[in-house]
C-alpha cells in the first residue's frame, strides 16, 4: 500500500459557481487515470496475486455499496465467479454463507472509519477471508485491519458532503483488487487498457454533458419535485447512486428501480412534476427501455434518457443526453453514464437556487443533527 496521500484541504464554501462538485465532476478523468498509476497497478497485482477466489462478497454502505453493487456486477461477467454486494449492517449481523478462506471480501468507506463497514469486514477476517479495505483513508481503521489495504491516491473529497469523484476512483480500486486475481494476463491487461479508454472519452465528453445537463435543468428546475431513476445491469447501481444523490443534493424524494420493475406499478404515479432519468447502454436491453421510454412519453411526466444508442427510436418528449462509443458498454458504460448524470444533478441544483455542496444544510440546520446521532464521533 502506498502511503502518500494528499491531506484533506481545508473548505471555505463557495456562494457561486463554480461550486466544488463542479470541481469533483471535471476531475473524474484524472481521479480514473490516477488508479491506473504504474506503481499503483503493481501493488495492487502485488498484493492480490495469491489470492484465488472461489466467490467475492463486498461490503458498504450509501455510494460506497453502489460502488460494491457495480463492482459485483463486473466480477461475476469478467471472472465468472458469484460476486454479490451487501449493505454493512446486514453482512454484520446475517452474515451470507460462503464467507470463509475460500472467499475474497471487498469493504469500501471513503473515510475508512464507518462502524459498520469496519466490523463487518473485522468479522470476515475473523472467519479466515482475505479482506480488502479501501479508503480515502491510509490510516484508517478499515485499512489497518484488513489483509490488504487500498488508499484512494486522489484528494480526499468533503465537498460535496454526497461523493462524486470518488464514486469512480472507489468503484474502479475494488474492480482493480479483485481483477487482479484473474490467473489471465490478458484479461488483466485488457482491463486497465480499457479503463484507460473510457476515462479519456469522459475527458473528451464532459463539456457536451454541461451543455445538456445546464438545457435539462433550466426545463425542469420549476417543475420536478421527485424523481425515479433505473437502468439494467451494469445500470442499476448507477441508478441507486444518481437517486441517492438526488435526494442527498436536491433534498427531494426519488426511487430506484431495475429496468423491469419499473414497469410494475410505478407508472400510476406519473405526473408533470415526476422526473424520470433511465441509463441504457446493455444492447440486450434496448428494445425494452425504448418501450418504457414511450410509456412514460404517454404521460406528462418528465423524461431524460442517458444513452449510448442515441439514435435509436426515443419518443419525441424524451430529453436524450447521448453517450459515446465504448467497448463492452454493457460493463463500461457505467463511468461515462454516471459523469452525465451528475452533470444533470448539478445544474439542477444550481437552477433551484441550491448550493449542491451543502446538502440543504444551510436551508435546513437542525439536519446536522440528525447525522450526529446516526453517526457519533469516529464512526462515519
Amino acid at each position: 500500500m502506498d502511503s502518500h496521500q494528499p491531506s484533506a484541504p481545508s473548505w471555505e464554501n463557495r456562494t457561486q459557481e463554480p461550486y466544488y462538485m463542479a470541481d469533483s465532476i471535471k476531475s473524474i478523468p484524472v481521479c480514473m487515470e490516477a488508479c491506473l498509476d504504474a506503481d499503483l497497478l503493481g501493488t495492487i497485482r502485488n498484493g492480490m496475486e495469491k489470492v484465488q477466489p472461489s466467490s467475492i462478497f463486498l461490503i458498504g454502505c450509501g455510494t460506497s455499496y453502489n460502488a460494491c453493487a457495480s463492482i459485483a456486477y463486473s466480477c461475476r461477467k469478467v471472472l465468472e465467479i458469484p460476486a454479490e454486494a451487501y449493505d454493512a449492517l446486514d453482512f454484520e449481523l446475517d452474515t451470507p454463507f460462503g464467507v470463509d478462506s475460500q472467499a475474497l471480501v471487498i469493504s469500501i468507506s471513503h473515510t475508512g472509519q464507518t462502524l459498520a463497514t469496519c466490523l463487518a469486514s473485522e468479522k470476515a477476517k475473523s472467519l479466515g477471508a482475505f479482506t480488502v479495505g479501501i479508503s480515502s483513508n491510509p490510516i484508517s481503521r478499515l485499512i489497518k485491519n484488513a489483509n490488504f489495504g487500498l488508499a484512494d491516491p486522489y484528494p480526499h473529497e468533503t465537498r460535496p458532503r454526497g461523493k462524486i469523484r470518488s464514486y469512480f476512483s472507489s468503484t474502479i480500486l475494488g474492480l482493480l483488487a479483485a481483477i487482479m486475481t484473474s490467473r489471465s494476463d490478458t484479461t488483466r491487461d485488457e482491463f486497465v487498457l480499457q479503463i484507460k479508454k473510457v476515462a479519456q472519452s469522459i475527458r473528451q465528453n464532459l463539456g457536451q454533458w454541461e451543455k445538456a445537463g445546464r438545457s435539462i435543468a433550466a426545463q425542469w428546475a420549476n417543475v420536478t419535485t421527485h424523481y425515479m431513476v433505473a437502468g439494467f445491469g451494469a445500470q442499476k447501481p448507477n441508478a441507486d447512486e444518481i437517486g441517492l444523490k438526488l435526494i442527498e443534493v436536491l433534498g427531494e424524494g426519488a426511487t430506484n428501480y431495475s429496468l423491469e420493475e419499473f414497469t410494475h406499478g410505478p407508472g400510476a404515479s406519473f405526473r408533470k412534476e415526476l422526473g424520470i432519468i433511465l441509463f441504457q447502454t446493455d444492447p440486450r436491453s434496448l428494445v425494452r427501455c425504448l418501450e418504457i421510454a414511450r410509456g412514460v412519453a404517454a404521460s406528462e411526466a418528465q423524461l431524460v434518457v442517458i444513452t449510448n444508442a442515441a439514435s435509436a427510436a426515443w419518443p419525441e418528449r424524451a430529453n436524450v443526453i447521448a453517450l459515446p462509443f465504448i467497448e463492452r458498454a454493457d460493463l463500461f458504460g457505467v463511468f461515462p453514464a454516471a459523469a452525465a448524470a451528475q452533470n444533470l444533478l448539478y445544474f439542477l441544483a444550481i437552477d433551484k437556487g441550491l448550493n449542491p455542496d451543502l446538502n440543504c444544510l444551510n436551508i435546513h440546520p437542525e439536519l446536522a443533527g440528525v447525522s450526529a446521532i446516526f453517526f457519533p464521533p469516529g464512526t462515519h
